[in-house]
């Protein structure tokens, strides 16, 4: 239980960071919705290093935050769904990453 009180904090930190990133409400629906199918696919392509479906979905608003930073550092400025989904999804497999390597030490 505190495991999730723990992710739905962070979860909240980065919707309002994400309100200012992203320009404003509709587009950080846009990008969440985006961000839980991201989740969803990152649980699903990592096998097995997925923490469940709610905690993945959690994982992928993050991981679209994180996606976008990442792909705006390297130059990278897609537009539309599938760039979106794309990016989202890559920043989730890196969420995932980060946090089973922080758990594994």
């Amino acid at each position: 239980m505190t495991s999730l009180v723990l992710w739905l904090i962070l979860a909240v930190i980065v919707v309002v960071f994400g309100i200012q990133m992203v320009g404003g409400l509709t587009s950080l629906l846009f990008s969440l919705c985006i961000g839980a199918v991201a989740g969803w696919l990152a649980g699903t392509f990592m096998r097995g290093r997925g923490f469940g479906v709610l905690k993945n979905i959690l994982v992928g608003i993050v991981g679209a935050v994180v996606g976008r930073i990442l792909f705006g550092l390297a130059g990278f400025h897609g537009a539309g769904i599938i760039a979106s989904l794309v990016t989202a999804t890559v920043g989730a497999i890196v969420v995932l990453y980060c946090v089973q390597w922080i758990q594994s030490s």
